[in-house]
């Protein structure tokens, strides 16, 4: 079994150029085009994707790729690289600097390994459940929050606490609720500065492929709203193992009541 600190210092030098590669369109006139799904999707984050997946090639040629922009490159080995090149486009056209550079690891088909960097705010986060989580190569940690109204809550899209009566329940539980969404709210629930991070669906593999070795390398976890790691749900929740139980709970006692249609 390889060493996944080995990876560390490759991963930060390709994230911090990939960051270089985004400093030169932020606060540009960026043209925007929609994908078939109707995300957007703009020139740095194809530059940023071409200059991960060359780069990760040449280092190591027998690891398969897989990236948001571009598919799946397969190889025989027993790893490969989930590349989401800017995570949160959203936030990157509307020159807001909660988006980041995502790079995760599988062995033999699990993530283990998670990156993202945030090139605006320099900070840099990688972490799996065999090395601990870093922040800027410094050990960090989830929160030790195990009162539910005492929890900070991050939601990507506030639209889901009007559409997802599980995730309403849950947000009138806590005492906090804010919208720093998507890999940001994953970011700030693994350095221990927010409690909870939920999406009820629609993420992709790439979206979150990172979490669950970065929150498990920080003594938390992520998991679907059924507290399993079933990706095709395209749900998330990210917090300590405290508060999932708690939430879990919520997310079941709702579900028993809505009617089935």
């Amino acid at each position: 079994m390889d060493n996944l600190k080995t990876y560390f210092s490759t991963l930060n030098d390709l994230s911090r150029q990939a960051g270089e590669i985004i400093f030169r369109h932020y606060r540009t006139q960026m043209e925007v085009e929609h994908k078939s799904d109707d995300s957007p999707v703009t020139l740095a984050d194809r530059e940023v994707e071409i200059f991960l997946r060359e780069s990760l090639e040449r280092r190591f040629p027998d690891h398969s790729i897989l990236g948001e922009e571009f598919g799946e490159t397969r190889k025989s080995g027993a790893h490969r690289w989930i590349i989401d090149p800017i995570d949160g486009t959203k936030s990157f056209v509307m020159q807001t600097p909660l988006f980041g550079t995502m790079i995760a690891l599988e062995r033999d088909g699990a993530p283990v390994l998670g990156s993202i960097y945030f090139p605006i705010q320099d900070q840099w986060l990688i972490g799996s459940a065999e090395t601990g989580t870093y922040l800027n190569e410094v050990p960090c940690s989830v929160s030790q929050t195990t009162d539910l109204s005492r929890a900070t809550m991050i939601v990507t899209d506030p639209r889901t606490l009007l559409d997802s009566p599980q995730i309403a329940e849950v947000s009138r539980r806590v005492r906090l609720v804010r919208g720093f969404g998507d890999c940001y709210g994953y970011f700030l629930v693994a350095c221990g500065l927010a409690d909870i991070m939920i999406e009820p669906g629609a993420l992709k593999y790439y979206d979150v492929a990172p979490m669950p070795p970065i929150l498990e390398g920080s003594g938390g976890i992520f998991s679907t709203l059924k507290g399993d790691l079933d990706f095709s749900t395209g749900q998330g929740l990210a917090t300590n193992l405290s508060l999932q139980k708690q939430i879990l709970d919520i997310v079941q006692n709702v579900e028993s009541r809505v009617p089935r249609a």
